[in-house]
């Protein structure tokens, strides 16, 4: 990106990118607490897997309050480039989809036992990957409409 286009984003993308960098974190933790040992150490390994569950409900409501507030990334977005309303639209649908999803397995992670005859150790890991993969996926969609906006990637691993 050369300097005159550099000036052309706003500070917006500044914060998103922080935003971002905290949502891949809280998955890259929780992504290692569900591959860690859980046989033998199952309270442990919920407790833990509990924690990254809270850190991503609370990454992912900065996400929504960075995007969807007055004069925020989709706000902006849609100033300067209106073609993109739909993939606006798309991603604001994800958001009440995602936090549900959010406090369902926080709810299950507290209420069901693992381990147990309702919920065995391997279907909650499988359960929480394709969590994992659902908060993917709407990062990979973020990313791709950022790109579309300002030709300007926004990162969020370093």
């Amino acid at each position: 990106m050369d300097e005159a286009n550099e000036r052309q984003h706003p500070e917006i993308l500044d914060e998103v990118k922080r935003r971002r960098k905290t949502l891949h974190d809280a998955l890259v933790h929780l992504e290692e607490a569900i591959s860690s040992p859980g046989s033998g150490r199952i309270p442990q390994w919920t407790a833990q897997v509990l924690k990254d569950m809270h850190e991503i409900r609370d990454a992912f409501d900065q996400h929504i309050l960075i995007t969807e507030k007055p004069d925020g990334l989709y706000e902006e977005i849609l100033g300067r480039a209106p073609r993109l309303q739909h993939a606006v639209e798309q991603l604001k649908e994800e958001h009440p989809q995602i936090s549900q999803a959010i406090d369902e397995m926080i709810e299950r992670l507290e209420h069901i036992e693992i381990g147990g005859e309702d919920w065995s150790l391997d279907q909650a890991r499988d359960d929480l990957q394709r969590f994992i993969g659902r908060v993917i996926r709407h990062r990979q969609k973020g990313a791709d409409l950022v790109w579309e906006a300002y030709n300007v990637d926004i990162g969020g691993i370093e």
